[in-house]
């Protein structure tokens, strides 16, 4: 088994769960570009992908992520696409999250 140490801090900017709910009941998100507040600042490591995407690995303490928060380093931000919990059991020290995400602003080549 590989283990990806931590390389970077990660800030975990978090939009408020659940959105607003419009006259139907149905979830509405925020604006586009509406910025929240950061939620606070983990141990992390990020690796570009061959396609272009991103994985990242982020303390579990920043759980709950989902997909259109934002994660920074101070260097990039990336969009979250995709974000699951990931436990050992009996070895606590090992739980990350493994994110998918996609650069702000994408890369060109």
């Amino acid at each position: 088994m590989a283990v990806l140490l931590p390389d970077r801090s990660i800030t975990a900017y978090a939009l408020e769960h659940p959105w607003v709910r419009d006259a139907h009941g149905v979830s509405v998100p925020p604006p586009p570009g509406t910025r929240p507040a950061a939620r606070g600042t983990w141990p992390g490591a990020a690796k570009q992908q061959a396609d272009g995407s991103w994985t990242l690995r982020v303390d579990p303490a920043a759980w709950r992520l989902r997909a259109g928060d934002v994660l920074g380093d101070g260097e990039r931000e990336w969009t979250v696409v995709s974000a699951l919990l990931q436990t050992v059991p009996g070895y606590p020290a090992a739980d990350y999250i493994a994110v998918t995400a996609t650069l702000n602003p994408p890369e060109v080549p």
